[in-house]
């Protein structure tokens, strides 16, 4: 049982060292992630955040909708309760009572 443990073991780190996760120097092991040459990155496009830290810092409790809308792009989810909304965004709620801003969290 041990014998087929070590072996798999041995297998898997050739494996990651054939398609180059893994190199090996004398006496030292060091994984790393496979690194993207710029020819192969250009294909790639990052998320960009729906909003910018600095918007975040003009909030303030008492804003009317229209004042946020202004800062920010429209919510990704808005759940309505009786007497409150909730404004999803992707990295961040705000909560409405009455049309006004009365809080908003990071997430």
């Amino acid at each position: 049982m041990i014998r087929a443990i070590y072996t798999l073991g041995f297998c898997i780190l050739l494996l990651f060292h054939a398609i180059g996760c893994v190199s090996v120097t004398p006496g030292v092991l060091e994984a790393s992630m496979p690194r993207r040459t710029e020819e192969q990155s250009r294909g790639i496009s990052w998320a960009e955040p729906t909003y910018r830290p600095k918007e975040l810092k003009k909030l303030r409790v008492g804003m009317t909708k229209s004042e946020v809308l202004a800062l920010f792009q429209e919510p990704r989810t808005i759940k309505r309760t009786p007497s409150d909304e909730y404004w999803e965004y992707d990295w961040f709620e705000l909560y409405f009572r009455g049309g006004r801003l009365v809080n908003w969290f990071d997430l």
